[in-house]
């Protein structure tokens, strides 16, 4: 009988993403062990996109790390400087996984649990991420059937959106919710609830906050 162990005992002060402010050369990442035996993480990072072939202009200066059992460890994300629009945000993924140890028995299979965490790199920029949600523009999707409608986002910023529902003007659901999306700054997001072909009343969705905090928002189309 085979046995399979899964890891998960690295943890993050509470953190889910994490903001680089651009007028900061550096950025300090705090990794917590819960566990009992001391841990061994490597971390990586990677753009947000899914076009990787692009140079990274960060580094991060300790991609392995050794944490005793129940303490603290910290890394350090470094800018060189250039390679990064300085008029919007920039999208990473800091991913962190705890690597396992060898199994103690024969029968015994270790599974290594990857978190993946949001880093936004943030310049210097106008208003707040709140002010940009609030000119967060909704419109029927001109280039699709009833049921799409494109969400277009005119700020810097990168925002977040969970739990997207299309609803009447009863507040009746219509189709599935899209668990979740991200608009990049300056560009549209397409929304097609699964289920729904028809002209919604409203757009009810979570907007995420730069300290992970859902808050709901409810929209009039």
């Amino acid at each position: 009988m085979v046995s399979t162990i899964a890891q998960a005992e690295i943890s993050f002060g509470g953190f889910t993403r994490f903001i680089f402010d651009g007028r900061q050369k550096s950025l300090m990442v705090t990794l917590d062990n819960e566990g009992d035996a001391p841990a061994l993480v490597q971390s990586l990072l990677h753009w947000g996109d899914k076009d990787q072939t692009r140079d990274l202009p960060m580094v991060v200066n300790k991609p392995l790390l050794l944490i005793p059992a129940h303490g603290k460890a910290s890394l350090t994300i470094f800018y060189q400087g250039v390679g990064l629009p300085s008029d919007r945000e920039s999208f990473f993924l800091l991913s962190v996984m705890q690597v396992p140890e060898k199994p103690r028995q024969e029968n015994n299979i270790q599974i290594a649990l990857q978190h993946n965490l949001k880093l936004i790199f943030r310049p210097k920029l106008p208003g707040s991420l709140e002010d940009a949600l609030e000119k967060l523009h909704w419109a029927p999707s001109p280039k699709a059937p009833p049921g799409a409608y494109l969400a277009r986002n005119d700020s810097p910023y990168y925002l977040t959106l969970t739990e997207v529902a299309l609803r009447d003007r009863a507040g009746n659901s219509c189709g599935e919710a899209v668990e979740h999306l991200m608009v990049a700054p300056f560009s549209s997001y397409e929304l097609q609830a699964p289920g729904c072909s028809k002209a919604a009343g409203q757009i009810a969705y979570k907007f995420i906050s730069d300290s992970g905090i859902a808050h709901a928002r409810q929209i009039d189309l």
